[in-house]
């Protein structure tokens, strides 16, 4: 199999961040659609499918197209391709490359997950209430409900990335820490087929044959496959798109319609109430590659060129931390001016609503905050990676 590399500042690897800055909207749907009862149920995401029920139907429907956990999914996958693509600009092979890698990879995670972990503590002391409203979900009502007393302990724990109770989809930068730190190995583990195919065998059989809870792995054992399947393919990833190129184009497009049906749908039919469902999230994560490779090595689409979308490439890792947060507050204002009774129409079209109000408010959020403190951030940290490197390498003497 021949390798073939991608460059990280190519028009690519820009179709790589928008395809983040979708699903970070998609996300945001996901959770709009979760803040309110439809039809007087409750947790419908974490219900199995059930045809006697119209209205559940519909839910399962919206809540595959918005596959938050899937998109997620996705998100791990790309971060292998991102950091490989990196890594192949500076192989780590020694203490100094990898070290810069791991200040940067820092500095990119960090900024962000502090800021969202404050303002979320602060609105809890400042403006969130204990109240529970009867048209919202469990989920809804579930958010800021903590003792004052052990806010600053859960402060410092978001802050760190160990806990996600002040922001939900913060859990997933607690496994892209963890998954940055290991990173280095695994991208070693690329570089030979050889290597790739025992490293894929041992991650598969970790999914699936890990002794004891997930959680006691931080769920590890279940998502690193994902950032070794997208760090495969910088290098391997053209042996599948010209594998895909070389199919007839109606067998190639069955194939990519069922793969896609599989990604958005396989939660919802086969373990909807499990958070991490290991045959799940490795259907997810072949849809995933199979779209990353598609962003690489498609069609130049004049989509990825718009404005608007390398705007919402730069803003996807704001959109996803912030997005939660902005909902709470909406909601909390809103939700005490509706009816205590909606009905089932109402509910999905207040979904709908409360997703486009939260985009309308958090894009702009993300955008300052890009601004003053994300990429700041970013570029501080290649700088103190770049004159760490400098430091560590050696001097050469004249002869």
């Amino acid at each position: 199999m021949s390798a073939s590399t991608l460059r990280r500042d190519g028009p690519r690897a820009e179709a790589l961040d928008i395809g983040r800055g979708i699903c970070a909207v998609l996300v945001v749907l996901y959770h709009g659609l979760l803040t309110f009862q439809v039809h007087g149920m409750e947790e419908a995401h974490r219900l199995p499918v059930d045809f006697s029920q119209p209205w559940l139907l519909a839910q399962h429907l919206l809540l595959g197209l918005a596959n938050g956990p899937g998109y997620v999914t996705f998100f791990f996958v790309l971060s292998g391709t991102v950091l490989a693509m990196s890594l192949e600009r500076d192989p780590p092979v020694q203490a100094g490359p990898v070290l810069g890698y791991l200040i940067k990879r820092g500095f990119r995670l960090y900024p962000l997950l502090v800021f969202t972990a404050a303002m979320a503590a602060l609105l809890q002391l400042h403006y969130f209430t204990m109240q529970e409203f009867p048209q919202a979900t469990h989920w809804f009502n579930a958010q800021y409900k903590i003792d004052p007393a052990d806010l600053p302990a859960e402060f410092v724990a978001n802050a760190q990335g160990r806990s996600a109770t002040l922001n939900g989809p913060a859990w997933s930068i607690k496994v892209e820490i963890l998954a940055s730190a290991v990173f280095p190995l695994l991208y070693l583990m690329t570089l030979t087929a050889r290597r790739a195919a025992v490293t894929a065998l041992l991650l598969l059989a970790a999914m699936f044959l890990a002794p004891g809870r997930t959680e006691q792995w931080h769920y590890m054992n279940i998502f690193l496959f994902c950032f070794f399947a997208g760090a495969l393919l910088p290098r391997w990833g053209a042996a599948i798109a010209a594998a895909l190129g070389g199919m007839q184009a109606w067998p190639r497009r069955l194939l990519l319609a069922a793969l896609l049906l599989v990604f958005l749908f396989a939660r919802r039919l086969l373990a909807p109430e499990v958070f991490a469902p290991p045959l799940v999230v490795l259907l997810e994560t072949l849809g995933a590659v199979t779209g990353v490779v598609l962003l690489m090595h498609g069609r130049d689409h004049a989509l990825f060129h718009a404005t608007p979308m390398r705007l919402l490439a730069r803003l996807s890792f704001g959109i996803y931390l912030l997005h939660v947060i902005v909902l709470s507050v909406i909601g909390h204002a809103v939700l005490p001016w509706l009816p205590a009774q909606l009905g089932p129409a109402q509910a999905l079209g207040l979904g709908v609503l409360i997703t486009l109000a939260t985009l309308a408010a958090t894009v702009p959020l993300a955008w300052l905050l890009h601004g003053v403190l994300e990429r700041p951030m970013q570029q501080l940290g290649r700088v103190i990676a770049a004159r760490l490197g400098r430091r560590r390498s050696p001097v050469r003497r004249p002869a």
